[in-house]
């Protein structure tokens, strides 16, 4: 699995990104996944629904299921919650894919997009390979980079 952390700009910035790199990532036939962190008390449930009345009268986890998806809200208590989740253990709940791409993780990631604070440009990097530069409207070239592999260095003799 291939993380690909996009950091830098605004996050208006980062989700169109993250939209177009899904786009031509499965057009080259690769699954994709996204992690992406929301503010420190986002909620995904709706009042009202079973869900998140379940979780709000205290349930630690819920499963909410439908025929098409579902969802596990996992409740963590604000004394014991880390500042941010470990990133190894959020990768580990993942079902295997080629690549995730993680808008808003600055951290132990293979691939880095650095987006320039609003402007139209980032830079990208991967292993140890020069970083390259891109227009934000260039998201098949950044694909390309992010699955083509770095060359390997072989010494001179």
């Amino acid at each position: 699995m291939t993380l690909v952390g996009i950091r830098g700009g605004v996050d208006g910035e980062r989700a169109e990104l993250t939209r177009a790199l899904l786009g031509h990532l499965k057009a080259r036939g690769h699954s994709v996944s996204v992690l992406a962190f929301a503010g420190a008390s986002a909620d995904i449930d709706i009042p009202g629904k079973d869900s998140y009345e379940h979780r709000r009268a205290g349930a630690r986890e819920v499963l909410a299921v439908s025929r098409l998806r579902w969802a596990l809200m996992h409740e963590s208590p604000p004394q014991t919650a880390p500042a941010q989740q470990r990133l190894d253990m959020l990768l580990a709940r993942l079902a295997p894919v080629d690549i995730v791409l993680a808008p808003g993780i600055a951290r132990k990631t293979g691939i880095s997009l650095d987006l320039e604070s609003g402007g139209e440009v980032l830079r990208a990097t991967h292993g140890a390979r020069p970083a390259e530069v891109f227009r934000l409207d260039m998201a098949g070239q950044i694909a390309d980079f992010i699955v083509s592999p770095p060359a390997e260095k072989h010494p001179t003799p």
